[in-house]
């Protein structure tokens, strides 16, 4: 064998150990620009037809994002709505942060007002919901802001509403919660905690009731807001300049940078596929092998 043919053997054994990590290395990802436009581009949710709605709180307004057509508003005024998410039946159920309740869009139109205060006084803000099959909801209180001023409650809540209208506080904090999400199988609560920059997990009963509180990320890149889970059950963190990637069990394994600031997400039943609002704008995030083939 000559010395050429050695050195290119040799060479290729030492990659042998290392190519399953080759392997393990994410795809790339397609991140693309699908609107803009918007003053603060908050809450996600993705209707039945494909389309998706955005929340723009600043501008008092609810957005709808359909391909091949140009902006259009769902609705007007919008209580400064932020988290969005549709219930059992369909119906956009809507955290109004500056109107400080939660409350229901009916298939009339009209809207239900489901939740406004707790022992007396009124909410700070509701930010953020999850909404759990059989309608219990799941959502944030913080006091952002102007919030901070009027404030009454010596807290900000994490509640559950029960599909019978009862309203629990599952979290005390003086830590502001941002964005709230549950797993796939509905049996455990996520919450990013902005001002602790940490993700807190909720075990939930059959009977909706969440319980034990435990700290399952405790550091992220940056201030977290919002928050879901893909299929796998992975965690997906906006926080600052990146989407971040945490395994079920809170370890980080990819951060994808986002042209601007990530604020809220969504993902797609369907395909996976990550929708992020980041201030002015909505990026889609393609994942893996898709983005290629699928440009």
């Amino acid at each position: 064998m000559s010395a050429y043919n050695e050195s290119v053997r040799c060479a290729a054994l030492a990659l042998l150990p290392l190519m399953p990590l080759l392997a393990q290395q994410p795809a790339p990802h397609l991140i693309q620009r699908v609107a803009g436009g918007f003053r603060y581009a908050d809450g996600l949710a993705i209707e039945q037809s494909g389309s998706l709605l955005v929340a723009d709180p600043p501008e008092d307004r609810i957005l709808r994002v359909e391909s091949g057509k140009p902006l259009s508003i769902a609705r007007k005024p919008s209580g400064g709505a932020a988290g969005l998410a549709f219930d059992s039946k369909g119906r956009v159920v809507l955290c109004e942060t500056q109107a400080r309740r939660v409350a229901r869009i009916e298939d009339n139109g009209k809207l239900a007002v489901l939740a406004d205060q707790f022992e007396g006084k009124p909410l700070n803000g509701p930010n953020d919901l999850a909404i759990r099959s059989g309608d219990h909801i799941y959502f944030t209180d913080p006091a952002f802001g102007s919030a901070q001023d009027h404030r009454q409650l010596t807290f900000h809540g994490v509640f559950h509403l029960t599909p019978r209208g009862e309203l629990s506080a599952i979290y005390r904090s003086e830590s502001r919660p941002a964005g709230i999400a549950l797993s796939p199988d509905s049996r455990l609560l996520y919450v990013a905690f902005a001002d602790e920059r940490l993700v807190r997990v909720f075990d939930v009963a059959r009977s909706g009731a969440a319980s034990n509180p435990r700290v399952l990320i405790a550091k992220t890149g940056s201030i977290p807001l919002g928050i879901r889970t893909d299929r796998e059950g992975n965690l997906l963190v906006a926080a600052g300049d990146f989407l971040e990637i945490y395994t079920p069990k809170g370890v980080l394994v990819e951060k994808i940078r986002i042209p601007e600031r990530a604020v809220n997400l969504a993902v797609h039943p369907s395909t996976g596929d990550i929708y992020v609002a980041a201030r002015s704008a909505v990026y889609l995030v393609a994942r893996g092998a898709r983005a290629v083939l699928e440009p």
